[in-house]
Order: structure tokens, then C-alpha cells, then sequence
């Protein structure tokens, strides 16, 4: 179990300890809790495997929820969905694993919001998501009757299952910038339609017919208005973001998308040094290919400067001379950036991040990580290379 060998060697004895003690194991052996954690790690597993397979399972499960919250996405919601007498306590946790562990064992409600908040957050800009315009400074609807009249057009809307969990929270999101901005968003549980696995019962096979639960999720932002919609299928997110502002919001909307990102690839068209900060560990960045259309859109031009020393308006120059496609008559429709990271103690080796860039509104970050979420919000934005940023 790679997940349960990550917890015990990421998480301080103390809080294993602690989190053992609140689960049905038995250690036949006094347990060093204060020792190296490549000490604790046989004992544990020892105590572990001697569990009856439910009990196993549910530690795994445990541990594996814990585990998705280390990243920096997930220890963001962590802090913020916290209480402020458990941030403090937060703050002194020496470890990712140690402090996703500890808010779960101590209040697993707080958890599965920042849970739910992280599930969001790595959504957002993805293929899951949507925003949409809307008035700002609404109040949003928390009362028995606002849940319920979206609970009953969500089932309308779906038609599958007759159960519904709607939770409503409110958190903050800040931006790179350091600006913290308040959101309430309010995350849906529905039940789906029936399906079935194939299952033992004695030495038969035979179906365990169950209900799925899938998840959708609005966030509401009331300073700019805009409503955020993280669900399956995005023809679906026009007509949810309806349901939401009509019975949450008391406001009807006509579903307008807020406006995409444009990257204005221009810029490359002249030679430019990329300005990076020395704190963000970034080591070089570099235009790797320019794709080039011609004016009366005939054909394509590309040009990839193929080694690390290699610049492509030099290669350019090189190849064309007086023809070269950088003085004029093309127009830029793919640009290519290749930006290096410093060694660290994640990548000892350092990392390269490649960013395809297509005209008018092509990326390929999606938020999945901190260095590319760092890219993607502060550093096209210092390059001139976005024209319009999603609220």
C-alpha cells in the first residue's frame, strides 16, 4: 500500500500515535512513538495487516484522503477551511501529511469541506469548468426553502435518483497576487442511477446493485459576481448556472460566459528577455517554436530551435536572411515556451515545463501543479503575453 507507506514515513510519531489510538489496532508490542520513522514503519504495518480487511480498508481510505491534501492546493484549503484556534494549531505541525491527518482526525466535517474547496480549486479552468456573469453583491440563499427549490430543479434537471446533500460554506481564494477574495460555494451531492458490480457471495458470483453519488459544485463570488460551475458535460453548466442564481441568488441570469483568456502572441515577434523572480527557483525561460501564418493565410511557417542553445529568432535569421517571417508578413498562430526550474527537494534534477500557446485563447496549463499555476497567473501576465484574463 504505497499510500499508507507515504503517511507513515511523512508523519510524525506523535500523530500517528494519536491517530492510531482512535482506530480499532492492537500492538502486541510496545511502540517507540518517539523513534525515526523508518523505525515505526514494521510495527505499524504489523498492526496494520493483523486488522480484519474492513478495517484495513478504512485506514487506507484515511490515509489516502490525507495524502491528496498535500499538495499546495489542498494545504491552501486546509488553512482556510480550519477554524482560527486550529490554524494555530495547524501552523506548529511539522509535516503536509501530519496536518491533513490531524484536521481529519479532529473534525472530519472541516475536512471534507476543504476537501470538497481543493476539488474546486483543481478544477477551475479546466474541462469541468465554467464561469458565468451575474450580478455582484447578492445575497446568497442559505435557508431551508432556497435548498430545497434547488435541490428540486437539480433533481428535475437530471432526473436520476431521489437523493440530494446540498452543502453551503464560505471560504477565500487568494490570488498571486496576494489578493484574497471571499467566496461562498456550495457543493451538491446527487444520487445517480442504479449500477451493479459483480461480487462473492460463497462461491457464486453475484451482482451488488448499488447507487452512484456524483458531485457538482457553484462557487459565488459577491465582490465581482461571478458564478463558478464545476460539473460533467459543459453544455449542462449554462443551465445549472441558471438553477443556482434563480433559486440561491433570487436574481435570473442569461447564462453569459465570462470572457476567455486571449494571448496576444504577438509579443514574440520581437526578441525579449523573460523577467522572473529569484524566489520562484526559475533558472531559464525561452521561446522554443514559433508557428507562423501567412497574412494571406496560404501556408504555414514553423520554425523549433531544436538544443538549449539554439534561439528561434536566430534560427530564424539563419534560415531566412531578408525573408525572415519576424520583419513582417506573418502573423504568429503557436508559440512554444520551454521555462527550466532550479533543483529543489522535490526534483533534485530540476524541472522543464513546456507552455503551448495557440491564438487567440489555446493553453495547455491546467492548474495541475504549483509551478504551472505560477506560469499560468503570474508570469503570462508579467509577460504581456495575456490580453484578457477569467475574472
Amino acid at each position: 500500500m504505497p499510500v499508507v507507506m507515504r503517511l507513515l514515513r511523512n508523519t510524525p510519531g506523535s500523530e500517528l500515535q494519536a491517530y492510531f489510538a482512535q482506530r480499532p489496532v492492537e500492538f502486541p508490542e510496545p511502540v517507540d512513538w518517539t523513534g525515526s520513522n523508518g523505525a515505526l514503519v514494521k510495527p505499524v504495518l504489523k498492526a496494520i495487516d493483523a486488522l480484519s480487511e474492513i478495517e484495513r480498508e478504512r485506514i487506507r481510505l484515511d490515509f489516502e484522503r490525507a495524502d491528496r491534501m498535500t499538495s499546495d492546493v489542498g494545504q491552501t484549503a486546509l488553512m482556510d477551511i480550519a477554524s482560527p484556534e486550529q490554524r494555530d494549531i495547524l501552523r506548529d505541525i511539522a509535516t503536509r501529511h501530519a496536518r491533513a491527518l490531524w484536521l481529519l482526525r479532529n473534525d472530519e466535517k472541516r475536512f471534507r469541506r476543504a476537501e470538497e474547496a481543493s476539488f474546486f480549486e483543481n478544477s477551475r479552468r479546466g474541462r469541468l469548468w465554467d464561469g458565468f456573469v451575474a450580478p455582484a453583491g447578492l445575497e446568497v440563499g442559505r435557508e431551508a426553502a432556497h435548498l430545497q427549490a434547488l435541490a428540486a430543479e437539480v433533481q428535475q434537471f437530471f432526473r436520476e435518483g431521489q437523493k440530494i446533500k446540498i452543502e453551503v460554506f464560505d471560504r477565500s481564494r487568494t490570488d498571486l497576487d496576494g489578493e484574497v477574495k471571499e467566496l461562498v460555494q456550495v457543493t451538491i451531492y446527487r444520487e445517480g442511477l442504479p449500477d451493479s458490480v459483480s461480487v462473492f457471495q460463497g462461491d457464486d458470483l453475484e451482482p451488488l446493485v448499488y447507487r452512484p453519488v456524483y458531485e457538482l459544485a457553484f462557487a459565488y463570488e459577491p465582490a465581482s459576481g461571478v458564478i463558478e460551475v464545476v460539473a460533467q458535460k459543459k453544455a449542462r453548466r449554462t443551465e445549472l448556472a441558471r438553477m443556482f442564481a434563480k433559486t440561491l441568488l433570487g436574481h435570473a441570469i442569461e447564462g453569459q460566459r465570462i470572457p476567455l483568456r486571449r494571448y496576444d502572441l504577438s509579443v514574440f515577434m520581437t526578441e525579449k528577455e523573460f523577467e522572473h523572480d529569484p524566489e520562484d527557483g526559475i533558472d531559464n525561460v525561452r521561446l522554443r517554436l514559433v508557428k507562423f501564418e501567412t497574412f494571406d493565410e496560404r501556408a504555414f511557417v514553423t520554425i523549433e530551435a531544436r538544443t538549449e542553445e539554439a534561439a528561434v529568432h536566430g534560427e530564424a535569421r539563419r534560415l531566412f536572411g531578408e525573408r525572415d517571417p519576424f520583419l513582417g508578413g506573418h502573423r504568429i498562430v503557436e508559440a512554444v515556451l520551454s521555462v527550466r526550474f532550479k533543483p529543489d527537494t522535490v526534483n533534485p534534477r530540476g524541472r522543464t515545463i513546456t507552455i503551448k500557446l495557440r491564438h487567440p485563447n489555446g493553453c495547455d496549463l491546467k492548474d495541475k501543479t504549483e509551478k504551472e499555476r505560477l506560469i499560468g497567473e503570474k508570469y503570462l501576465r508579467r509577460w504581456r503575453v495575456v490580453e484578457d484574463l477569467i475574472v
